[in-house]
């Protein structure tokens, strides 16, 4: 489900265009669970690398954006992943 819903968000926020010859330059990929959160990494085709913390219990995302070549990391916003999942609501 947060696998889900970050991929919605990413394909409704991000111009995937540019990778429709490429796909290995942008994705989605899950990424490690903890008892309260999932999280979700999401790669453009810039290099930049955007994890989303996603709580499990509430759906709020925390997003911390991270560009390796630069040694960058920022905080990069919240959202809530249920608004991105048809009929979805938090247990």
């Amino acid at each position: 489900m947060a696998y889900e819903g970050v991929k919605k968000y990413c394909h409704s926020t991000y111009d995937w265009g540019i990778a429709e010859n490429n796909p290995s330059i942008m994705y989605v990929e899950m990424g490690d669970e903890t008892e309260s959160e999932y999280k979700v990494m999401f790669r453009s085709y810039t290099g930049t690398f955007v994890y989303f913390y996603v709580d499990k219990s509430s759906g709020v995302t925390r997003m911390v954006e991270c560009v390796p070549a630069l040694g960058i990391k920022s905080d990069a916003g919240t959202i809530n992943i249920f608004d991105f999942l048809e009929n979805r609501q938090p247990n």
